[in-house]
């Protein structure tokens, strides 16, 4: 296997490999890619574009993100990040993101926030989990319908996620060192029934500190085998986050559970840990 590297990019040749690097990994028409002179003001005004690089030059993922402001602070808003279906199993994506997470601190930011699907189980452990992000706000059908490959057919609901980078919380999680928490006692705001594997009736009347929320641990193949059921697991969600994230709750982790099949839960807490720097 060649080794890849990672690094930021300034000129306008790679920049166009980005442009068809975005159609290879998402699969979305010409017309919806961030075009280069985007990328190109982008990164000179207090944004970042990065991407992994294969020894024979074959450009394998990245991440994009601009300067933004909100609250009456600055903010990093990471729009894309992506990496070759073949490659997304050996870490380049953890790279990137600790990448664009030095990148940012380095022109002064504190904060980032980027958006992604709730219902796809494996960006949920990655942000959550493995980045040590968080998230209280849920936008419904944030982009609109959308032709892509992996949207399609669904609306495009997006979480918002809060990454603090220079939290202790985010230190722990980007040097590897967070410590895995179990909550047995924590009831279901969502679950999905045995038989169906259906959505079950949110349970919205709960005031536990810490309450779970399963999704599809596929979510990609229920929408291609079921889009009846598809919409049923956006609809139940959709209800459970936006109503726990109105009453204070916050997504602080996602689990994975293996049994006689695999299950995928956020974990909803009002008490959120170490989130000072």
């Amino acid at each position: 296997m060649s080794e890849t590297i990672i690094k930021t990019l300034k000129d306008i040749e790679s920049f166009r490999q980005i442009e068809a690097l975005q159609m290879e990994i998402w699969g979305m028409p010409e017309r919806d890619v961030v075009p280069v002179h985007q990328l190109q003001a982008a990164s000179g005004a207090g944004g970042a574009v990065i991407a992994a690089v294969d020894s024979d030059g074959a450009f394998v993922g990245f991440c994009y993100g601009f300067a933004g402001w909100r609250d009456g602070r600055p903010l990093f808003y990471s729009h894309m990040a992506g990496v070759l279906g073949g490659r997304q199993l050996q870490d380049i994506g953890f790279r990137l993101k600790c990448a664009q997470r030095e990148a940012a601190m380095a022109m002064g930011y504190d904060r980032a926030v980027w958006t992604y699907d709730p219902l796809q189980s494996i960006n949920a452990r990655f942000n959550l989990r493995k980045l040590g992000a968080t998230a209280c706000r849920y936008h419904v059908n944030y982009y609109g319908d959308m032709p892509d490959e992996l949207n399609r057919g669904v609306e495009s609901d997006r979480i918002e996620v809060d990454w603090e980078l220079r939290s202790r919380r985010v230190r722990a999680a980007t040097s590897g060192q967070a410590v895995d928490r179990a909550w047995p006692q924590a009831p279901h705001a969502l679950r999905a029934e045995p038989a169906t594997s259906a959505p079950g009736d949110p349970a919205l009347g709960l005031d536990a500190p810490v309450v779970l929320l399963e999704i599809p641990a596929d979510f990609p193949a229920v929408r291609v085998r079921d889009q009846d059921m598809a919409h049923a697991w956006r609809k139940a969600s959709r209800e459970v986050f936006l109503h726990y994230f109105g009453r204070g709750y916050r997504a602080v982790d996602f689990l994975l559970h293996r049994g006689e099949r695999l299950r995928g839960e956020y974990v909803l807490s009002r008490e959120i840990d170490e989130e000072e720097p």
